[in-house]
């Protein structure tokens, strides 16, 4: 049984901990939050006794195998930086960390101490997003020729007018950063490497901390295909998130529904016929549980697995590494 603790007050504590805590191959033993009345009721409820406010005290105190960690990403680079020395295995958030020289740190350290490490980059993990790739890897509608992007949807932090890290990219966010660090790691997976790329920033006066809210970018893959992709955070009355394959032989379309982050569906078109793929959805999420959890178990899975019996597995601290590589590689204008 692997002993995993939890460092992280929001998503650590409704997103990781009820993943990880409903998995039967790993006990979570210990959690390092703000001591919120929300926490300690829930820790109650699950009979979690150990609660940390200090994270260095759980990972000398505790007897753990493994972390998970939802903070900022300067935070989750200091955080990592140590469990790893620690050879602990480590479940990490996206963007990996808030520049290259950090994730470059991370990654270097993860393989000299051949520690497991999974990067919490979702959407490939969702059933019709697996089904796509089944398409695409065996050419049912023939070869892609373009790939199209667009996510827009107002966030969080914009809709409350928040001074928060998700929109400073000193601290790893921006719109680029924080939300596109997603359609990077996906195109890649769909399509493969990003040869080339022209971008275009917004801004808006709603970003207290100055972050990017939105951009556009033409992609030239190294296979040749070529893409672009949008994506706004501050857009009001929309939640959209759609891909368009364009392929030799048909059109396949995958796009959110019901304004939900991860309920999916596909569309496939060809010369004479359209065709809706349905799936029966993977779990049915708890009243009190957030839509996400169902995903993020899955990756936890992965990782559990991959600690148990010390295989790698994907998406890791490489492909986070990758993915803020192309970031600071965008935000220097150097493609």
């Amino acid at each position: 049984m692997l002993k995993i603790g939890i460092i992280g007050s929001g998503f650590g504590l409704y997103g990781l901990l009820p993943a990880f805590k409903s998995l039967n191959n790993c006990s979570v033993v210990s959690i390092c939050s703000s001591k919120t009345k929300r926490l300690l009721d829930y820790c109650e409820e699950i009979n979690l006794k150990n609660i940390y406010t200090d994270w260095k005290l759980m990972l000398d105190k505790e007897k753990l195998d493994a972390i998970a960690i939802a903070v900022t990403p300067n935070a989750q680079y200091e955080i990592a930086k140590v469990a790893i020395k620690k050879n602990l295995h480590v479940f990490l958030e996206k963007p990996l960390s808030a520049n290259i020289n950090q994730a470059e740190e991370l990654l270097k350290l993860a393989q000299k101490n051949k520690v497991i490490t999974v990067v919490d980059f979702i959407f490939p993990e969702i059933n019709e997003w697996i089904e796509v790739k089944k398409m695409l890897d065996k050419k049912t509608f023939g070869t892609v020729n373009n790939i199209s992007v667009n996510w827009e949807f107002l966030s969080y932090t914009l809709k409350n007018k928040l001074s928060s890290w998700k929109m400073d990219i000193n601290e790893g966010g921006g719109a680029l950063s924080f939300y596109f660090s997603h359609v990077l790691y996906y195109l890649e997976y769909f399509i493969g490497e990003i040869l080339d790329l022209k971008s275009l920033f917004t801004y808006s006066n709603e970003s207290k901390n100055n972050g990017d809210v939105g951009v556009d970018f033409l992609i030239k893959f190294k296979n040749n295909i070529n893409g672009n992709a949008h994506l706004n955070c501050n857009v009001m009355g929309i939640n959209k998130h759609q891909l368009i394959f364009e392929c030799s032989k048909g059109t396949i379309i995958l796009q959110n529904e019901n304004n939900s982050l991860v309920d999916f569906s596909i569309r496939a078109f060809d010369l004479n016929s359209e065709k809706k793929i349905d799936f029966f959805k993977q779990c049915v999420n708890s009243k009190n549980e957030d839509e996400r959890v169902v995903i993020v178990r899955k990756l936890a899975q992965k990782f559990i697995n991959a600690c148990i019996n010390n295989h790698e597995v994907t998406p890791s601290i490489k492909n986070g590494f990758r993915v803020q590589f192309l970031i600071d590689k965008i935000r220097a204008n150097k493609f």
